[in-house]
């Protein structure tokens, strides 16, 4: 692909791509002074399909076509540690291509880029892998592709924060495995606290009502980095077995209903998030906030997904959180990135995350009272 330069029926299978909108498309015909009458996407595919793509606006569309699957996805787990082992010691050794050779019992369809290690910087370890994923039953502009994933441990007193970063299944799947080698390293080493237990945040680990107590606590104002908009999308299960129980409100609404999947303005109006007593019929399995940037450097907007992803195995649903929009104003581009933007407003979210899981997640003797 970095040896072409497609034009006319080549350039179907990228342009048909849905992560292309109709601005992205006539933002390229304008630049080349072209004004169409009827905007829409497939009016000007044949207008684009005709003309010679510069060596510019290929690496747009491509650049685009990247930035669909390349959006963070942010996981934590809490491992226990005696508070007086050196954080030097817990960069312990962790090669990924034999993990993955002891791992895997199949030729994936990705490989790990480079030899990745732990690597200490400013009272943090870091490791990142970066992959490169090849298909085949893909178009050609989808058929490659690269994909990162990482892991940054930070020492507080007795336990060790890992944040587990991703943008692919790939990637979670690579990374997961470099977890589960430094967590058994870490257990064969005696650095694991005793009687304690490794904690990742689970569905399972909230009734209904204290899930969406959860969920909603990041419904405000971080200071300095983001200002709470609204609520723009709510994705439940109903959770009831005899209608009877249900409060007037919800009966009419969630009859019949198995799943339910709400887009709007401002739901935090919505009876599901203002009516308290609704909560426990309810299972909230993701919502998405609109925030303004605060402080940051630049001024525009996000829509962060907080979510438990598993659909199949909700109880151990692992919660994780995205930004699936990020705008910031064209004025402010040259001062500032959407990496490093992305990166503050992930560390305050993370720590908001881990602070309030402490707070809303049910103790262990009733969890294991709790039905799954």
């Amino acid at each position: 692909m970095n040896n072409i330069l497609p034009n006319g029926t080549e350039l179907r299978d990228l342009l048909s791509q849905s992560f292309l909108t109709t601005n992205h498309i006539n933002k390229l015909l304008k630049e080349k002074g072209i004004i169409t009458q009827n905007s829409d996407k497939n009016a000007t595919f044949p207008i684009y399909m005709s003309l010679l793509l510069s060596p510019e606006e290929f690496t747009y569309l491509y650049e685009k076509n990247s930035e669909k699957e390349e959006k963070d996805k942010v996981k934590t787990v809490v491992i226990p540690i005696d508070e007086n082992i050196d954080l030097v010691d817990f960069c312990v050794d962790l090669n990924i291509h034999e993990i993955l050779n002891e791992k895997l019992t199949y030729k994936p369809s990705y490989e790990v880029l480079g030899s990745p290690n732990l690597v200490i910087n400013n009272d943090e370890i870091n490791f990142d892998i970066e992959l490169k994923s090849t298909s085949n039953i893909k178009g050609w502009s989808s058929r490659e592709s690269h994909h990162s994933a990482s892991l940054n441990f930070k020492k507080e007193a007795d336990k060790l924060i890992v944040t587990k970063t991703f943008t692919s299944k790939d990637s979670e799947k690579v990374i997961d495995f470099a977890l589960d080698n430094y967590e058994q390293t870490l257990s064969n080493n005696n650095y694991i606290k005793k009687g304690k237990k490794i904690h990742r945040i689970l569905f399972g680990d909230f009734t209904n009502e204290n899930r969406f107590s959860y969920f909603y606590s990041f419904a405000k104002d971080f200071r300095s980095t983001l200002i709470f908009e609204e609520i723009t999308d709510i994705d439940i299960l109903p959770d009831y077995e005899d209608t009877s129980v249900l409060p007037e409100t919800l009966k009419d609404f969630l009859n019949n209903v198995n799943n339910l999947s709400l887009k709007g303005k401002k739901l935090q109006d919505h009876i599901f998030i203002t009516q308290n007593e609704n909560h426990n019929f309810i299972q909230l399995k993701s919502i998405k906030f609109k925030y303004k940037l605060d402080k940051l450097g630049c001024d525009g907007n996000c829509i962060i997904e907080f979510e438990f992803p598993d659909k199949k195995n909700m109880n151990i649903s692992e919660f994780q959180f995205n930004i699936s929009n990020l705008s910031i104003d064209k004025k402010d581009k040259e001062h500032v990135t959407i990496s490093s933007i992305s990166k503050k407003i992930n560390g305050v979210l993370n720590k908001h995350k881990l602070d309030n899981y402490e707070k809303f997640k049910i103790d262990e003797e009733e969890k294991e009272l709790t039905p799954s």
